[in-house]
């Protein structure tokens, strides 16, 4: 049997094309352009831009330069300024648009070339009424020739005086308030300002008060020791005062600084340079009270404690964690006013400008508490006879407006309370603009029939207690 062969199947293989794979493109289909969102855009853009140019305009301009860009075709706009010249003052005047050249006189040309022509002074104005012709009996002084009228320009109308631009004028403050204080303070030349340095030294001895307190007016709390009447019935605001002897005749004024300890150069300041006679009042946040209270004593100053509590006004001011307010209820604010108690010791009273918690229920509950300690109250307030203390009011505080005319102003006042209803008493606070005053104030007392105390020698004792009750 014959092999087979595959020698044909080769060749027939090798005959054949290759195989080839074709991979057709498909072209991806064209959009046409969308104009629409611009030309929307655009828009926008173009009514956005113009009507906020028109509020623009509409909300910054002013309404008189309205009225008045209104008001132009009728009324022409004068320009008027003084020129300085050697020995007279000229005026130049602005057209009507007929005037023929910028900033001419009205009714005449400027020449070529020229831009300003002065007008004398004397040249009467045009809204200027003319003068009336003197009475036939009298006989006239002479008098220089007066110049000619200037003409007035052709169609001219006067401008009236415009109800906005009298709304708007600025109006001056007025200068004294409604009990005669200056409301702000006159223009003066820059000087040193004052200073706690700068206050003259005290003249003088000066004496020191006996040591405080006494143990057996003392009585244990959880707050602290508190002041109380000894046994014998002695109060602690006559036994801690400062005594006093002087004239009968004179005015009798008082002054207390506040807010001592809390700024140690004004503490410092007060106690060693202003006269013993000034009651310090110290604050009960102070530090180191028991330290400054002996030092002020040693420098024969009558002592104090602020009561902090509730102001009015548009601007009170917050008295802080032991101040007596209406928000809290009684027996948190009693236990406030121990706590300002034991804060200090060998003081007198206390002192409060609260007037808001002072117009309070509250208040005849607070000055109970401090008749029953023995204190004297500085301020506003009232309670029934059994709750009364010894009391003092305050006639002005000299400082409430912290510059030169309206702190004099007070103490002139003050003068003429002392003098007219035989006592005053000021309270100040502890800048150096008050001491600067008060000084000089205090040293004019002599020529004024008038004497510095402290506070104890003003006070009102307390009233005697109904019959039946210690």
């Amino acid at each position: 049997m014959a092999s087979d062969r595959h020698d044909d199947l080769d060749e027939e293989l090798d005959e054949d094309p290759p195989f080839e794979i074709a991979v057709e493109e498909i072209a991806a289909p064209r959009r046409p352009l969308n104009l629409k969102p611009i030309l929307i855009g655009l828009l926008i853009l173009v009514l956005g831009g113009g009507l906020g140019g028109i509020g623009y305009l509409f909300t910054t301009y002013d309404t008189r330069d309205m009225i008045g860009l209104l008001d132009v075709g009728e009324n022409p706009p004068k320009l008027s300024f003084e020129l300085p010249g050697r020995g007279e003052t000229a005026k130049v005047q602005m057209p009507s648009p007929k005037g023929g050249g910028l900033l001419t006189p009205p009714g005449s040309v400027a020449p070529a070339g020229e831009m300003l022509k002065a007008v004398p002074d004397d040249t009467p104005s045009p809204d200027a009424a003319p003068p009336s012709p003197p009475a036939a009996t009298a006989i006239a002084p002479a008098k220089p020739e007066a110049q000619p009228e200037a003409p007035l320009p052709e169609g001219y109308v006067a401008e009236p005086v415009s109800p906005v631009s009298k709304a708007f004028a600025p109006k001056l403050p007025p200068p004294v308030d409604a009990s005669g204080v200056p409301t702000q303070p006159n223009p003066r030349s820059a000087d040193k300002p004052p200073s706690y340095e700068g206050l003259p030294a005290l003249k003088g001895e000066v004496k020191a008060l006996p040591a405080a307190p006494h143990k057996d007016m003392l009585r244990k709390t959880l707050a602290g020791d508190v002041p109380i009447p000894n046994p014998e019935g002695k109060q602690p605001w006559q036994v801690y005062a400062r005594p006093w002897s002087g004239p009968a005749d004179h005015g009798k004024v008082a002054v207390v600084v506040m807010d001592m300890g809390l700024d140690k150069a004004a503490t410092e300041a007060a106690i060693a340079k202003l006269p013993p006679e000034v009651t310090l009042a110290f604050s009960p946040y102070a530090p180191s009270l028991d330290k400054w209270v002996k030092k002020a004593r040693d420098f024969g100053h009558e002592v104090m404690m602020v009561m902090p509590a509730d102001q009015g006004g548009t601007q009170p001011r917050d008295p802080g964690p032991l101040g007596l307010t209406n928000a809290q209820p009684p027996e948190n604010n009693a236990l406030r006013l121990e706590a300002t108690m034991a804060r200090g010791a060998g003081y007198t009273g206390l002192i409060s400008i609260g007037d808001k918690f002072a117009a309070s229920e509250q208040m005849a509950a607070v000055l109970g508490k401090l008749r029953d300690h023995g204190l004297l109250f500085v301020g506003a307030g009232t309670a029934p006879t059994d709750h009364t203390p010894a009391l003092a009011p305050i006639t002005t505080i000299a400082d409430a407006d912290l510059f030169r005319e309206a702190i004099d102003m007070r103490f002139n006042q003050a003068s003429i309370a002392a003098r007219t209803k035989g006592k005053a008493l000021v309270v100040i606070n502890p800048r150096p603009l008050s001491f600067d005053r008060l000084l000089p104030w205090l040293n004019d007392f002599d020529g004024q029939k008038l004497v510095v105390v402290p506070v104890s020698t003003l006070v009102q004792p307390p009233p005697a207690p109904p019959p039946g009750k210690p």
